[in-house]
């Protein structure tokens, strides 16, 4: 009889187990749809690749020079290695600390460190033995032929634009209705490195803001390479040379026009300085967390 029973589905404990199946089920979505609201920094590790951990390994060779100095050395070179070892021990951490004030990414504090740190390597070991210098000098030739530091490719809903699709998607999609109204597009270059640095926090800021599938307020992220249409660089007045202070570029398209851009450069080429592309900067700029107060009371 108690098989019968837990077998029929009208029994009551039948219905119960069904009824505790269904707010377990409803406590699951509630419980993915608030986590997706609030999307998880970018992974730390794309810190495991290449650039990164070959310049750590670089760096840890110093000490082992040092070591080599401190034994084999003259008296008169080991006293010069130890004092200016301290010295720039000291102006490197006083200016890494200095860097802080005007933080922007971890990725463009970490590239800062390391520059610093192998900048200070190089002349410590000129001071230290010419045959020192010139391993390290190759040393960093061959990771910067070999190891540079590549697009980030974690979680993200910036999309890739090319020439066509962003004249029929930004330009004339937007117009005509068939494409959400407002962009905000990325024009970089994979081999300048501040793009590189930037691209994980502008993921982050697509995962967070960008709302696609309303045509009428939503908002796209979208990314434009410049390495590959060098035409871009021209139609939107942005110096694509080596030096170049505007890459990367965001701008923000409504409608098919312009109405925003980071940095701002003037009709006469005048660039705007001092610009920290952190992602407390550029929500200010594009007002992305006032325009997402707006989206959801509208909605």
């Amino acid at each position: 009889g108690g098989n019968e029973e837990f077998s029929d589905p009208s029994s009551p404990k039948h219905q119960k187990r069904n009824t505790n199946k269904t707010h377990s089920t409803v406590a699951v979505k509630t419980m993915s749809s608030s986590s997706s609201s609030s999307p998880s920094p970018p992974s730390l590790k794309r810190f495991l690749s290449a650039h990164y951990v070959f310049n750590v390994i670089i760096i840890l060779l110093y000490p082992l020079f040092y070591i080599w100095c401190v034994e084999m050395k003259d008296e008169e070179t080991v006293e010069k290695v130890v004092n200016w070892t301290k010295q720039a021990t000291y102006m490197t951490g006083l200016t890494l600390l200095l860097k802080l004030r005007r933080f922007e990414t971890l990725d463009k504090f970490v590239a800062d460190c390391f520059l610093h740190v192998k900048s200070s390597i190089l002349l410590l070991s000129f001071i230290m033995d010419r045959k020192v210098f010139w391993i390290f000098g190759s040393l960093y030739y061959f990771h910067y032929l070999l190891c540079q530091l590549r697009e980030y490719s974690g979680a993200s809903k910036a999309e890739h634009l090319n020439v066509a699709s962003f004249e029929r998607r930004v330009k004339i999609g937007a117009t005509k209705g068939e494409e959400t109204k407002k962009w905000l597009v990325m024009f970089y270059a994979p081999w300048h490195p501040p793009c590189n640095q930037f691209d994980p926090t502008f993921a982050q800021l697509s995962l967070e803001f960008s709302d696609a599938n309303d045509k009428d307020s939503g908002l796209t992220f979208a990314k434009f390479d410049l390495s590959r249409w060098p035409g871009g660089a021209i139609d939107h007045g942005i110096d694509l040379t080596g030096n170049s202070k505007q890459l990367p570029t965001l701008i923000l398209f409504d409608n098919g026009g312009e109405i925003e851009r980071m940095p701002r450069c003037t009709k006469q080429g005048v660039i705007e300085n001092r610009v920290v592309f952190s992602r407390a900067n550029v929500c200010e700029r594009f007002g992305l967390k006032a325009e997402r107060k707006e989206l959801k009371k509208s909605k």
